[in-house]
């Protein structure tokens, strides 16, 4: 089982153009997904899975997350929620998973760390 911040359509926080609407401007920058892992894992994806970055603890979500910031996610309809998957690639900071059904399926809500 995995963390993953999502809104109700299983859609995660870094959109395009949507995360300085809630992103704290001297926050912790961790490193993008293709600055960890590259672009290559994209090929592994198998045709119709989905696909999308996640956490193993809770500590990795309050270290990516302040609080502040979990606050406005509330806000913009994200919750933090447990859900399964396959690993494709992790490193210390967060883990890209891939499942056969949409992130929204059988996502299980979990309290934020910060509340």
């Amino acid at each position: 089982m995995f963390l993953r911040v999502q809104d109700k359509d299983g859609r995660g926080p870094f959109k395009p153009g949507f995360s300085y609407n809630w992103r704290d401007p001297v926050g912790r920058d961790f490193p993008t997904v293709t600055e960890e892992f590259g672009l290559g894992w994209r090929d592994e994806i198998p045709c119709g899975w989905h696909c999308g970055c996640a956490f193993r603890k809770l500590d990795q979500v309050r270290d990516w997350f302040s609080a502040h910031e979990c606050e406005r996610l509330k806000v913009f309809g994200y919750r933090l929620v447990n859900i399964a998957g396959k690993v494709l690639r992790e490193s210390a900071h967060q883990a890209i998973i891939i499942r056969a059904h949409p992130f929204r399926w059988k996502a299980t809500p979990v309290a934020w760390p910060h509340a």
